[in-house]
């Protein structure tokens, strides 16, 4: 995975391992897709609560990049449900 620069002086900056500036970066990554999923969707935020199991106001937060605390299980699903693809594959 190549990170971006600002991901790398980041996690420096954080005296982060390499193995953590990645997943800091994937999961940022992830929060984008997310988040612009949300957008896009037809559905409405209610709607895609119930979907993936969480509430509007947090589906709403996700939308607007303001939730704090996201773990990658929930951005995947939220990707996965509205885009009905995986948004990253292993090799």
């Amino acid at each position: 995975m190549r990170m971006s620069k600002q991901a790398n002086e980041l996690a420096a900056d954080l005296g982060l391992s390499e193995a953590e500036a990645v997943v800091m970066e994937l999961k940022s990554q992830l929060y984008k897709q997310a988040s612009e999923s949300i957008l896009k969707s037809k559905l409405t935020h209610e709607e895609i609560a119930k979907k993936i199991g969480t509430s509007r106001a947090r589906i709403t937060r996700i939308a607007n990049l303001a939730e704090n605390s996201l773990s990658m299980e929930l951005l995947v699903k939220i990707i996965f449900a509205l885009e009905n693809k995986v948004p990253l594959r292993v090799a």
